[in-house]
């Protein structure tokens, strides 16, 4: 059984690692572009809700804003944080964000939200990671181990 576990995750892990390294794409993307091109604009908070992962609720909220940019469809942006931070927050109000001018449709709460959402992700990653190759190496010192017994 412990052998078709660890077949199953290492089965898995390069999907997992896909879907990852595809976030922190994403999340470098963001941050390079409020950034370099970022512009400060007023959006409207249309909720807050809690955070969920694999529909289960975390600890977390998630900000849940609307942007309305000249010549653009309005813009909806969403922002995970803790609780604490979310309770600052309540629907209709105004808040600061940050939109590219390259494409407005990136938005974030500053630069520094941005940031520390591509670091969070990098670590995870990185945790990730450490635990496959944990893994892959004892599934590679296993058949060793049932030679001498």
């Amino acid at each position: 059984m412990r052998e078709l576990k660890l077949a199953l995750i290492l089965l898995t892990a390069p999907l997992v690692a896909l879907y990852a390294l595809s976030q922190i794409r994403a999340d470098y993307a963001l941050y390079a572009e409020v950034r370099d091109y970022g512009h400060p604009a007023t959006a409207i908070v249309q909720s807050v809700e809690p955070d969920t992962f694999i529909g289960r609720n975390t600890s977390g909220r998630e900000l849940i804003y609307t942007l309305e940019l000249p010549g653009f469809t309005p813009i909806t942006g969403l922002a995970h944080m803790s609780k604490s931070a979310a309770d600052k927050f309540s629907p209709g109000q105004e808040i600061e964000v940050v939109y590219a001018a390259t494409d407005p449709t990136l938005t974030t709460l500053s630069v520094t939200h941005a940031w520390h959402a591509l670091v969070s992700d990098l670590i995870i990653f990185g945790a990730y990671a450490a635990v496959l190759a944990l893994t892959f190496a004892l599934s590679r010192a296993r058949p060793e181990r049932m030679a001498r017994a």
